[in-house]
């Protein structure tokens, strides 16, 4: 229970860091965030180009650990992907994709109900222009 705990403190933490991120973002001072996306990626024990250029199946592996807090770690690493996105443009919509995918593996496997969750999937689906909807989205695929 004790290693639990601290690991859900650390991700609590990287969650602030994030945070930071985005007031960065917002502030128009984005020379300062990839000093703090490497507090994050060393934190996960991950580098920008493992997160950046690797299939998703595999960061979902790699992160996804036998502690119980697997999730948490890819949620924070989607909240990464989506602050990547804005500073390189040019593979902008191919993060936001990765990112979407990992959300959704999140969405389909947390029993948490997540309205932060539910906005960035949102977002992104409005940022990709694909449709939204409300129902998971593995049980909304076709075919």
């Amino acid at each position: 229970m004790l290693k639990r705990d601290f690991i859900l403190t650390q991700i609590e933490e990287l969650g602030k860091v994030i945070a930071q991120i985005i007031d960065l973002r917002n502030a128009n001072a984005a020379r300062k965030i990839p000093q703090l996306a490497q507090v994050v990626y060393d934190s996960l024990k991950i580098d920008r180009d493992f997160l950046m250029n690797t299939p998703c199946h595999d960061i979902r592996h790699f992160l996804d650990g036998e502690d119980g807090s697997g999730l948490q770690r890819i949620e924070i690493a989607v909240k990464v992907l989506i602050e990547e996105a804005y500073l390189h443009p040019e593979k902008q919509r191919e993060l936001r994709l990765k990112a979407k995918e990992l959300l959704d593996y999140i969405q389909a496997r947390d029993t948490t109900y997540s309205l932060e969750r539910i906005q960035l999937l949102e977002e992104l689906n409005y940022q990709l222009d694909i449709p939204s909807s409300r129902l998971p989205p593995y049980q909304n695929k076709e075919g």
